[in-house]
């Protein structure tokens, strides 16, 4: 694999690991400063209802101006809104920190999935998208064990300085070692797509990957209730369980993908892998063991790590020459994924349906996005 891949993976993976570092040590300091449970959620969904708004934005600004320029600047975001958030004393600060954070730091997804575009071919696309799911995904299994770990040693404040000390070492790496994908003949070429014309031809794409990210999320919003309801779980069990599908879809992304790409299509891989996450959430509602757990834990995390790199590598081909603008709409689908499935899935379902309603709705959405796809996405082996 090329090496600017390789790096973009690498940027993936040191920004997730900074932003797992939040979610073990949150509920412990919104407590500390007496702010109520239930606003924990507003904390939560900030940051990714501003993503939302950002993305498209960020997405044309990489085409416009370069994707290492883009990456760069939401890096920096990215540090300043963990760093004023490591210094919130009230839930005002605090909610502030989370919005500015990711109205910049939503420029470096969108850019990093556009650089890989750019410098990966047709035939190898899905491998290298793969490639960059497996650094994102490995460091959202680690960052949490970052955050319990700094915590630890250096105090209930010292995780958030530590994610923002990250996003700035990021932004220096990038800036130094990334190449530019763009060339100043392509950057000065004048936008003649929409985002609503660019939007309709990739309708498909950003509406499998919305279901199929609310029906991931149905898992790491849950989990927890399910296990400690069905099987007397302690949080180091499921820790271990999200730490074993956290490992599994980064070696699926980044190992198994490799031998299949250029070999099966890309909506074929994506079709499987829907119905397989289909299946595993399926099995999480009616799961009484551990062992049934686990498959279905594993299956959830196969299938999501197949579906998801090939559907960008979809996307990226549909949008042709518009790299930038189309991971910018993808960001948004993905962001606002992140804003419905806990209201969805934690607030709404999860009360009055318990397991099997729950993670049934999630199953649905995965049927839903297989539908589309075998409906949409007829491509030739290599595409």
């Amino acid at each position: 694999m090329q090496r600017p891949v390789l790096l973009a993976a690498l940027t993936g993976f040191v920004l997730m690991l900074g932003l797992g570092v939040l979610f073990p040590v949150l509920p412990f300091l919104t407590r500390d400063l007496q702010i109520p449970d239930a606003s924990v959620g507003w904390l939560l969904a900030a940051l990714p209802a501003a993503s939302f708004v950002a993305s498209p934005f960020w997405g044309r600004f990489s085409s416009q101006y370069g994707r290492r320029a883009a990456i760069v600047i939401g890096l920096l975001g990215y540090a300043l809104g963990f760093g004023l958030f490591g210094l919130g004393q009230s839930f005002g600060q605090l909610l502030a920190a989370r919005v500015l954070g990711g109205l910049i730091s939503a420029a470096v997804l969108p850019a990093l999935f556009a650089y890989v575009a750019d410098v990966s071919s047709d035939e190898r696309r899905s491998a290298a998208m793969g490639l960059l799911g497996a650094g994102i995904g490995l460091g959202v299994t680690f960052g949490p064990l970052l955050g319990l770990l700094t915590w630890k040693w250096l105090g209930l404040r010292a995780p958030y300085f530590v994610s923002a000390g990250i996003g700035v070492l990021n932004a220096l790496a990038v800036s130094i070692g990334l190449p530019e994908s763009t060339t100043p003949e392509s950057r000065a070429q004048p936008l003649t797509r929409s985002f609503a014309e660019l939007a309709l031809p990739l309708a498909p794409f950003l509406l499998c990957g919305f279901l199929t990210q609310t029906a991931r999320i149905a898992v790491d919003s849950t989990v927890g209730f399910f296990a400690q309801d069905a099987l007397h779980a302690t949080p180091e069990g499921v820790g271990m369980l999200l730490f074993a599908m956290g490992l599994a879809g980064a070696l699926v992304q980044g190992g198994l993908l490799r031998r299949f790409s250029g070999r099966v299509s890309d909506g074929a891989l994506f079709s499987v892998g829907a119905a397989i996450m289909a299946l595993g959430l399926f099995c999480f509602g009616f799961a009484a063991s551990w062992t049934g757990f686990t498959i279905a834990g594993l299956c959830v995390a196969i299938g999501f790590s197949l579906l998801s790199p090939t559907l960008n590598a979809l996307l990226s081909r549909a949008a042709e020459a518009s790299q930038g603008e189309a991971q910018g709409l993808n960001g948004s689908a993905t962001a606002f994924s992140r804003v419905v499935a806990p209201l969805l899935f934690t607030s709404g379902l999860w009360p009055h349906t318990g397991a099997a309603g729950t993670y049934g709705v999630a199953a649905l959405l995965c049927v839903a996005a297989l539908g589309v796809a075998l409906a949409r996405f007829r491509s030739p082996v290599a595409a």
